[in-house]
Formats: structure tokens, sequence, C-alpha cells
């Protein structure tokens, strides 16, 4: 099995080594795992014009849109039988200008399928709003809750003739889109943050639907496709919607919901179970509580995920069926240089490596392989996506690159690494699953709700073996061939301090705020998920929202608990999470300044009179050397997410009585007169409390 490359030849920054204790460090050396596969085989979508074959390989590599989803996300005007049929009347070098016309003769424009909704549960006054005083800070909460009276979205196909067909899921209840131009569906984990929001600005209705359409997807598939269209449904993404269900529970008290969700939250347990997980066999140490003596040692089998599929059936081996098909163009151009060009991808790709990182619908600690967000901002396959401008398979667009920086880019190995960040979500889900089993049945004894009790309590004692380094203090990735943990520490790695929590060791509560705090004294404006600028999506200096949330409940987590232990890291650090808030209001609050966001007679907009524009909750943000945002002002680089609507609305909900009036890194507020003395006073005030 093809080992990691090594990554010290990336660009990384003078701070990543000196200040923040990495699994490089570590003396400790986990026990080696023998694995054995007992995935089953990974279905594949097999739709003959939106999945795979020759019409969607012909027209996106045609040149014929400049998004490859736009065809993807266009109905048909005829029954897909007669579409076949007229494409194979096509010449076999037919031009842009005939695919062109093939298109407009057979298709409806991309979204036609999609309707805009009045929410039905709308209100003008959401409750987080309560509490609020100052006005800049009211004025962006209300523009954040307004951006959800449109953004609600209803499948429409009535319009479909007989054997016509539409990519998008049948989905019944309202949803969300999740962000920008082309986004015409739900995702699966940006629900989450979109249920965080719709909650806090008493949408309750509206985020009921919303998780209902994820439950009927698993009554459909087994499974949360990553999205709500054809496309997405040999794909997933982190389990979070047992923990959607719980924050929904917790909320409303909607036990009739919960009982009806339960069934399906453990058919989509049982699809992780029989589709991304493996046994490993190692010798264990046993310790006592605090993990400290050993007692004495023993060979166990455990099971645990990988974010990886199966990949060895019939299908995997056609070299066109890993290629995603909303980036079936880039993919294309990745893979055609790949098989005739640098040797480094030919072992990767003939395996199918490439899809198998692509597929899982996430990231390990770095994003080696994920196309899709390295289209945000700068991107070493800028090139690759302008495809009118690139004459396939010939231009190669890694040639500026060095073999040993491509080593990033072909060190897939989704499939033999066991993920600190999945595995926790499936701790946390099952735990939730368990208690939600014993609500419903009254909270008499049930060897269900045991069975998953045990399967979370196995889960983290095989996290606790592999993936935790007790001289550290700290978690990493395992890689299954090497037996080794990963040597790129990510702050992915502290996702078991919020979903594992009070489980874990003392001394990795200790260092994971400790880690954390030192991160935002470093990264003011938002933590990276790696140290490296690999020039993709996760990584430095890109920032994202689902991560300063992760954060802020990890450090959050580790405050609570060390608080009764009057620790000296505790006494050091605490109020790390409510800065990292802080931080990440003001980072979000900026970009949305920049992109046009004004409050009438508070706020005039950047650099123009105040119009109340709604500005942009980008998905995406970008800190500089100094560890502040750096505010966009070009919001079509990154687009509008609605994660970040949610998870900002949280926070100011969480977070409103220790948050300080937002300022921008080298950027004056327009403020309105009158608005700009009263704040003035109110700084003075809030300087004098604190």
């Amino acid at each position: 099995m093809r080992p990691f490359c090594k990554l010290q030849i990336l660009v990384m920054s003078a701070w990543a080594l000196a200040s923040v204790t990495t699994a490089a460090d570590q003396i400790y050396s986990p026990p080696r795992a023998a694995v054995e596969d007992t995935r089953s085989p990974q279905k594949v979508c097999e739709h003959p014009i939106y999945c795979d074959g020759p019409i969607l390989r012909t027209i996106q590599l045609g040149g014929v849109f400049d998004s490859d989803k736009t065809f993807i996300d266009m109905p048909t005007r005829k029954p897909v039988s007669d579409i076949v049929h007229a494409f194979g009347k096509l010449p076999l070098n037919a031009t842009r200008g005939q695919l062109a016309a093939f298109v407009h003769d057979n298709f409806y424009p991309a979204g036609s399928d999609v309707v805009e909704v009045e929410l039905e549960d709308w209100n003008d006054d959401p409750p987080f709003l309560k509490g609020i005083v100052d006005p800049v800070l009211r004025g962006y909460g209300l523009s954040l809750h307004n951006q959800w009276k449109i953004l609600g979205r209803k499948r429409n196909t009535s319009f479909l003739c007989a054997g016509c067909e539409s990519s998008l899921l049948p989905v019944n209840h309202t949803f969300i889109a999740s962000g920008s131009k082309t986004t015409r569906e739900f995702r699966y984990w940006n629900t989450y943050y979109v249920e965080l929001g719709l909650l806090q600005s008493g949408l309750y209705k509206t985020a009921r639907g919303v998780l209902q359409n994820l439950l009927d997807a698993i009554a459909l598939y087994g499974f949360v496709p990553s999205g709500g269209r054809i496309y997405y449904t040999d794909r997933t993404e982190p389990p979070l919607l047992a923990l959607m269900v719980k924050t929904y529970f917790e909320a409303t008290q909607d036990l009739d919901f919960v009982t009806a969700a339960l069934p399906l939250l453990k058919r989509e347990l049982a699809y992780w179970d029989e589709y991304r997980s493996v046994n490993v066999t190692y010798t264990r140490n046993t310790t006592d509580a605090s993990l400290g003596k050993r007692d004495h040692i023993e060979v166990v089998t455990s099971k645990t995920t990988t974010f990886g599929p199966n990949l060895f059936s019939t299908a995997i081996f056609n070299r066109y069926a890993y290629l995603r098909p909303e980036t079936y163009s880039s993919d294309y151009t990745i893979a055609k240089t790949s098989f005739s060009g640098p040797s480094l991808f030919s072992t990767a790709l003939s395996y199918g490596s490439l899809y198998a990182a692509t597929e899982s619908g996430t990231f390990p600690s770095i994003q080696y392989a994920n196309r899709y967000t390295a289209t945000i901002g700068p991107s070493l396959f800028s090139t690759a996506l302008n495809r009118r401008q690139l004459n396939l398979p010939k231009d190669n667009p890694f040639a500026a690159f060095t073999k040993d920086q491509l080593c990033v880019l072909g060190s897939v190995n989704i499939n033999s690494t066991i993920p600190v960040n999945l595995n926790s979500i499936l701790y946390q889900a099952e735990i939730i699953v368990a208690n939600l089993t014993s609500i419903v049945n009254r909270y008499e004894v049930d060897r269900e709700s045991e069975m998953y009790h045990k399967r979370a309590e196995e889960r983290l004692k095989t996290m606790l073996d592999l993936t935790y380094n007790p001289d550290t203090g700290l978690f990493a990735d395992y890689n299954l061939g090497l037996g080794q943990q990963s040597d790129v520490w990510s702050v992915n790695s502290l996702w078991p301090s919020w979903a594992i929590g009070n489980a874990l060791p003392a001394n990795h509560k200790q260092r994971a705020l400790e880690n954390i705090a030192q991160l935002h004294d470093k990264f003011p404006g938002g933590l990276p998920n790696t140290y490296y600028n690999t020039s993709l999506g996760w990584d430095y200096p890109n920032i994202k929202p689902p991560l300063q949330h992760m954060a802020i409940r990890s450090a959050d987590a580790a405050e609570k608990s060390l608080s009764s232990d009057n620790s000296t890291v505790y006494a050091s650090y605490k109020g790390t999470a409510a800065k990292i808030a802080q931080s990440t209001i003001e980072t979000a609050f900026c970009n949305w300044y920049t992109t046009g966001g004004s409050i009438p007679g508070v706020l005039n907009s950047y650099g123009s009179d105040s119009k109340g524009s709604s500005g942009m909750s980008l998905g995406s943000f970008t800190i500089g050397p100094d560890g502040n945002a750096v505010a966009a002002t070009n919001a079509e680089l990154q687009g509008d997410f609605t994660w970040t609507t949610g998870i900002t609305i949280w926070l100011l909900n969480q977070y409103k009585s220790q948050l300080r009036i937002p300022s921008c890194p080298n950027i004056k507020l327009n403020l309105v007169n009158k608005v700009c003395k009263k704040r003035t006073r109110s700084v003075r005030r809030s300087r004098t409390l604190n």
C-alpha cells in the first residue's frame, strides 16, 4: 500500500511547528493493526444522463456550459429513452453548436424543477434578537434572519411529460438552498448548520421539514446522499442527522417526530457499518481510567469506520466511473493528466483512489483530492477548470509544480485512514440513538439502547488505542497501511472534545483547550484546518465556518469540564470559546459589510449610502499573514452559503451576553452620525466593564 508523501516541502508559516504540538512530536507509537475489509461494494448511480454514460461525457467535455453543474440540473423535455435515441444520431465529432442545439431541444433550463416558496412559519421578530442591544449587531442579526425568507425552495416537476425526468430527488417539504448560484438543492451536513439558525429564528416548522427531507432520503436510499440530486446518491457526508434530530427535540420536545425518525437514524448507522467500516485486529494495552498505568495486554478485534468505500466492483473499473458529474471536466482533466502525465498519479487513480477521496463527501486531515472546494479562491486547478482554453488531454495543469509538491495531491489514502472527526461523529450519533431509544421507550431497560451504548464505548476504545497520543494528549488520523498516526495535525483532530466530551482523558481536555487558545492567538480571524498552504479549499489560509463552530463547541466543552478541577490550564485559557465566537462573528460581519451589507438608519454600506442591502454570508473566508481575516469585496468568488448564516445566528444567541461591538481590521464602519455617537459611549462603557 502506497505510503503518505512527505509534506515538508510545502509552504508553511513559521508559527506552525513553534507554538502548537503536532503529531510529529510524538514519542508514543500506537499499535499496528491488521485490517479485514468487510465493506460491501459501493453502489454507484447509473442514470444514463445525470450520472454516467456518453451523453454526460460528451456534453460536459464539449464546453457547452461554463459550469458542469448546469447540464445535470436540467430536467428533460422528452422521455429519457427518446433523448438517448436522439443522441445516437449526432455525429461522433459533433460541434459545440450541435451539442448546444441538442441540449436546447431536449432539456429545460437548469433549476426549472425548483421554485421559491414563502416559509409558512415566517416571523419578522426572531427570538434570538432578544437581549441584543447594540444597533449594529441587532441590524446584522436581522439581516441574517431575513435571508431565510429568500432561500426557501420546493420541488416542482408537475410540468414534466410522462417519461420525462429531473435530477432533483423527490423532496416533499420545503428545503433551504445551501448556497451559491449553482446550488439548487439541499446539501447534507450543511443542513445541520441551517437547522441551528432556523431554530434560533423560531422557524420550527421549517426546521422540521428540512430534517424530514433527509429522513425521507434514508427511507429511499438507506443513507442521506451528499445532496438532493440523483448524481449525489452514491455519496454521503458526515452523519450529523442524529445530532440534528437531538437538537430539534431539545428545542421543541416533539416526541412524535423523534419516534418516527429513530428507525431511520438506526438505518443510517447500519449503512456506515456495512459500507464504510472495517475490522481491525491489534494488541490492546489495557489501562486505568486516566490512561496511565498499563495493567495487561490483549489481542482485540474491533470495528472502525473510514470515509472511503469498497471500490472493487465492476463499475469502478470503468475509467470514467469515478468522475463526479458536477465537476466532470476538471476531474477528467486531472485523470487524463494522471494517466498520461506524472507517474506519481498512475497507481492512485488506477485503483480508484481519487474517486474514494471525492466520493467520501468530506475531507481528511488535508483535503488531498477534493477538487470542488479547490475552485473557491486561488486554485491549483484554475487552468483545469477553464476548459475552453484547454486542449485536452495535452495541456498539463500541474506543469508549474514540482513532483514533490504534486505528491500532496497524489497522497489519496482515504480507504486506509481512520479519521478522528468521522469516528467522533459516529460515537456521538451512537450515543444519541441510544439515548433517544431510551426516551421513546419511557426509560425502561432496553437491549437496543444498551447495544448502541456498547458500540459507542468500543469505538471510543479503538480511537484511544489507535488515534490518541497519551504523550501529547492529542488525536491524529491513523494510517492503517503504515500502522502510524498521521504527521499532519489538523484542527479536525479536536472534534472529540465536543462529540465525546467527558469520556475523554483529562490530559486531552487540557491540551485541546491549550491548542485551541494558542491557535486563536495566532489566527484571530479564524482557525485553518491545517498549517499547510496546499491551495486546497480547507487548508491555510482558507477558513471554514463549520470548523470554527466545532472549535468553539470543543473549547466550550473543555472549559466546562476543566472548570471543576481548578486546573492551571483552565485559569490560563478561560473564555477561549467566547473569544473565538466573537472573532467568528466579526469575520462573517466584516465580509457581509464589504460585500454590500448595510442597515437602514444605522450603518451605511461600504463606501455608499444606507440602502438596507443584505450583503453576503460567504461560505469561505481568507486570513492574511497577520492572522486577521481578509475582507472580500467580490462575493462572486466565494459564493453565499447558508452554513455561515446558521452558525452566525446561533453564535449571536449563544454568546449575546459576552459579545463586544464588532470591528473590522483596516476597515472603518460607515456609521450614521447619531449611531456613531451612541456606539462610542457604548464602547467606552463596554471597555470599563471588561
